[in-house]
C-alpha cells in the first residue's frame, strides 16, 4: 500500500524491528492466528489487523500469481494450485439452509455463488477469494461451518457410507485412533449421527413409549497432551453436549498402540479411522512443505514403518471391529499402497488357520463410486486392489489436496453382491446447484484482485443495501481517512475490545499511582509528626 500501512504500525520508528517482525509473523502465519505480548507495538499492529489480513492475501496471491506462466518457482517451488473455498456444515449444530441463507446475507447477497459438492454431503463451494472473510466469521467461531478441504472429508465419509450395504452402516462404537486436532472426529460425529436418527428398527417402532434413541461413542485418542487439549477444546466447540445428541464423544489422552480391545469401554466399537502421522507431501498448496517433497527419505521410511505398525494394530487387536479406514494426506507410495500391501499380507499369515471371514479385504467405498483418482498397483496389489484405494492429487486437476483413503471390510461383512451395487444415496442441499468447475479457471490473480475491495468496504455495502440506500455520500459507504486505512469507527470488534481493555488498564495504572501517591504522603506526615 505504498508504505501507508508501514507508516500506520509505526515501522520506521520502532526500535525493535524484529519484535515487530516476530507479531506479524503470529499474527498472520501462525498457529493461532494471534499476539500474546507485544505491549505498544502489539497495539499498533492489531489496531489494523483486518488491512494487515488483506494486504498479506493479496501479496501471496500475487506472488504465486508471479509464476503461473512456469511450473516452478525461482526458489525451485511448484506453482500452488487455487482450490475452490471449501465449507463443511456442521449438522451436528446447524442446517444446510441457515448457513447458505447466513452467508449470503453477509457476504454479497444473491451474486454469492454457491455450490454443493458432488461427492461430500454437506459440503459446500465457494470461490476462494472469499477465504479472508471466512476465517472470522461468527459461523466459523460457533463451530456451525468447519474450513475444510475436500480431501480430508474423505476419510469419516468413507468409515460412515463406505459399506455397500446399509444394515450395519452407523451401529456399534468408533475409534479415531489419531484424532487431534478433530475435524474428521466431528465429521465423523455428524455423520455418524445423522445416520443414527434415520435407523429405527421394527421393534423400536411397536414400543411407542421409547425416545428410539440408539447411540455411538467415538473415542478419540491422541498421546500428546497438548494436542488432546485442542481436541478437547474443538470438540467442545463442535459437538454439543447434549443428551439428546446421538453420539457421545470420549476423548482419550492415551497412545492408541497401547489400548486393549478386552478393555470394557471398546466392547462395542466396531469401526476404526486411522489417519496418523505422515510427511505431508499431497498439500500442494503450502510452500514449506514442497520445498523438500514432504520429506527425507528416512523420514518417509520411520514414518512408513509407524504407520505399518498402526494399521496392523488395528486390524489384528480389536476382533470385533468389521471396518477400517486408513488415510493419509500423502502422494508416497512408501505411506501408502505400499503400508495397505504389507498390512494385508502380514495379518493374513498372522491369521492363518483362523476363520476365513475373519481376515480382511480391501472394498471399493460405496460412497466414492464415481471418485476417478485410483491407487497404483504397486507392492503386489492387484489392479482389482488397487481400484478399490482413493487418491486425490491437486496437481492434476483434483481440485483439492493430494489425500490417500483406503477401506477395509472382513469378509464377514464384504457384500457378495457385484462390486458396483450399493445402498448409499447421496444427497445434495435443497436449493444448491451441484458443484461443476465453475472456479476452475480462477486464478491467484483473480485471488489478489477480488481481494483488494477490504473487508470494512464489504460491510459498509452491505449495511448499505440493508437500510436501501446505494449512494456512497455520507450516508451510504463509511469514509476512509487518508492513507487508506479504516478510522476508529471503522476498526473491527476485536480492535475495538482491545482498546477497551488498553483503556482499563490506563485507568487502573492512574488509579494505582494515586494510591501510591497518597501513601507517600501519609508515611510523610506520620515522619514529620514524630519529629
Amino acid at each position: 500500500d505504498n508504505g501507508r500501512l508501514g507508516k500506520a504500525v509505526q515501522f520506521d520508528d520502532t526500535r525493535s524491528k524484529g519484535l515487530l517482525y516476530v507479531l506479524l509473523f503470529e499474527l498472520l502465519f501462525g498457529k493461532y492466528k494471534n499476539i500474546r505480548g507485544g505491549g505498544k507495538v502489539k497495539r499498533n499492529v492489531i489496531k489494523h489487523e483486518k488491512e494487515l489480513q488483506r494486504i498479506k492475501d493479496v501479496v501471496c496471491a500475487e506472488r504465486a500469481a508471479a509464476c503461473e506462466d512456469g511450473d516452478v518457482t525461482p526458489g525451485g517451488l511448484r506453482n500452488a494450485p487455487v482450490f475452490p473455498r471449501y465449507v463443511r456444515i456442521n449438522t451436528l449444530k446447524t442446517t444446510a439452509r441457515e448457513v447458505v441463507d447466513t452467508l449470503r446475507a453477509d457476504l454479497g447477497g444473491d451474486e454469492l455463488k454457491i455450490y454443493a459438492d458432488r461427492h461430500v454431503p454437506d459440503l459446500l463451494v465457494l470461490s476462494p477469494s472469499i477465504s479472508s472473510q471466512l476465517h472470522s466469521h461468527d459461523l466459523v467461531k460457533s463451530g456451525k461451518i468447519v474450513l475444510q478441504d475436500k480431501s480430508s472429508c474423505f476419510s469419516a465419509l468413507v468409515l460412515a457410507h463406505g459399506s455397500r450395504s446399509s444394515s450395519t452402516t452407523g451401529l456399534g462404537d468408533y475409534i479415531d485412533a489419531c484424532a487431534a486436532p478433530g475435524n474428521k472426529t466431528s465429521h465423523l460425529a455428524a455423520l455418524v449421527s445423522k445416520e443414527l436418527s434415520g435407523k429405527q428398527t421394527k421393534k423400536e417402532k411397536k414400543r411407542r413409549n421409547t425416545n428410539n434413541n440408539i447411540k455411538s461413542e467415538i473415542f478419540a485418542f491422541d498421546r500428546s497432551s497438548k494436542r488432546v487439549k485442542i481436541l478437547r477444546d474443538r470438540l467442545g466447540a463442535m459437538v454439543p453436549d447434549d443428551d439428546a445428541m446421538r453420539v457421545h464423544m470420549n476423548p482419550l489422552h492415551q497412545d492408541f498402540l497401547s489400548a486393549d480391545a478386552s478393555d470394557g469401554r471398546f466392547a462395542s466399537v466396531r469401526s476404526i479411522l486411522l489417519d496418523p502421522s505422515c510427511s505431508g507431501s499431497g498439500i500442494v498448496n503450502a510452500p514449506d512443505r514442497q520445498a523438500d517433497g514432504g520429506g527425507s527419505d528416512s523420514r518417509i521410511k520411520s514414518l512408513a514403518n509407524f504407520q505399518l505398525v498402526a494399521l496392523k494394530h488395528a486390524m489384528l487387536s480389536f476382533p470385533k471391529v468389521d471396518r477400517i479406514v486408513y488415510s493419509t494426506c500423502s502422494v508416497h507410495e512408501e505411506e501408502n499402497e505400499q503400508v495397505v500391501a504389507t498390512a494385508l499380507k502380514e495379518t493374513t499369515g498372522e491369521m492363518e488357520g483362523e476363520d476365513d471371514n475373519m481376515h480382511w479385504v480391501l472394498t471399493k467405498p460405496a460412497c466414492l463410486d464415481h471418485w476417478e483418482r485410483r491407487g497404483r498397483v504397486a507392492a503386489g496389489l492387484t489392479a482389482e486392489q488397487a481400484e478399490c484405494l482413493i487418491r486425490a492429487d491437486g496437481l492434476r486437476g483434483d481440485n483439492t489436496n493430494g489425500f490417500f483413503v483406503s477401506y477395509f471390510e472382513r469378509k464377514r461383512c464384504a457384500r457378495k453382491e457385484a462390486a458396483d451395487e450399493s445402498d448409499y444415496n447421496m444427497k445434495y442441499p435443497e436449493g444448491v446447484a451441484v458443484y461443476d468447475g465453475e472456479f476452475n479457471n480462477t486464478t491467484s490473480k483473480d485471488v489478489a484482485v477480488k481481494d483488494v475491495m477490504s473487508v470494512d468496504d464489504a460491510d459498509a455495502e452491505r449495511e448499505v443495501s440493508k437500510k436501501g440506500g446505494n449512494d456512497n455520500t455520507s450516508n451510504g459507504k463509511k469514509k476512509r481517512k487518508a492513507g487508506g486505512l479504516p478510522d476508529a469507527k471503522g476498526v473491527s470488534k476485536k480492535s475495538k475490545k482491545a482498546q477497551k481493555a488498553l483503556a482499563w488498564k490506563r485507568r487502573q495504572a492512574e488509579l494505582k499511582l494515586k494510591r501510591i501517591a497518597k501513601k507517600k504522603l501519609s508515611l510523610a506526615a506520620a515522619a514529620a509528626e514524630s519529629k
